[in-house]
């Protein structure tokens, strides 16, 4: 974040830590146990899931309010990131309507945006809209910046 970015909070101290599973560029949040890198380069889903697999990373995997409370502020607290709608990890594409991550598992917690998901056959990738306050919409998936989960 810019000097210019993000609002403070009253009581609150921001610094930085860094382990060797979370490397420098990336947000290490301890309490919510994630590493994650946001990419604003705003690509298709196949290329930006090849660009995560080869650091051995994968989309980020929101399976929490806490989670989703986190990417959101992170996102929104940046004029760099907050006008970018992210891939993140989920799809139906195996069974339309079985939402699954990346590792198989049954997707058991969602914050999709008001009518969403939509059906389509189109339609199973999971993506932060910017313009619905970061809640999900179900898209292809082009064209759209991501963030890579490394997992510590």
């Amino acid at each position: 974040m810019s000097p210019q970015d993000g609002e403070e909070e009253a009581d609150t101290i921001y610094y930085s830590v860094r382990t060797d599973d979370c490397p420098s560029g990336y947000v290490h949040n301890r309490l919510i146990n994630i590493c994650y890198q946001l990419h604003l380069n705003k690509i298709n889903y196949n290329d930006a899931l090849a660009d995560c697999t080869t650091r051995g990373e994968h989309f980020v995997v929101i399976d929490s309010e806490d989670k989703q409370n986190h990417m959101v502020k992170q996102i929104k607290s940046s004029s760099g990131t907050r006008y970018c709608s992210y891939i993140i990890d989920g799809s139906d594409v195996a069974k339309k309507g079985q939402w699954v991550f990346h590792d198989g598992r049954n997707m058991t917690r969602f914050f999709w945006a008001e009518s969403y998901p939509k059906n389509g056959t189109e339609k199973n990738r999971i993506i932060l809209k910017a313009i619905d306050n970061f809640l999900w919409v179900n898209r292809r998936g082009t064209n759209k910046c991501y963030i890579c989960e490394r997992d510590v």
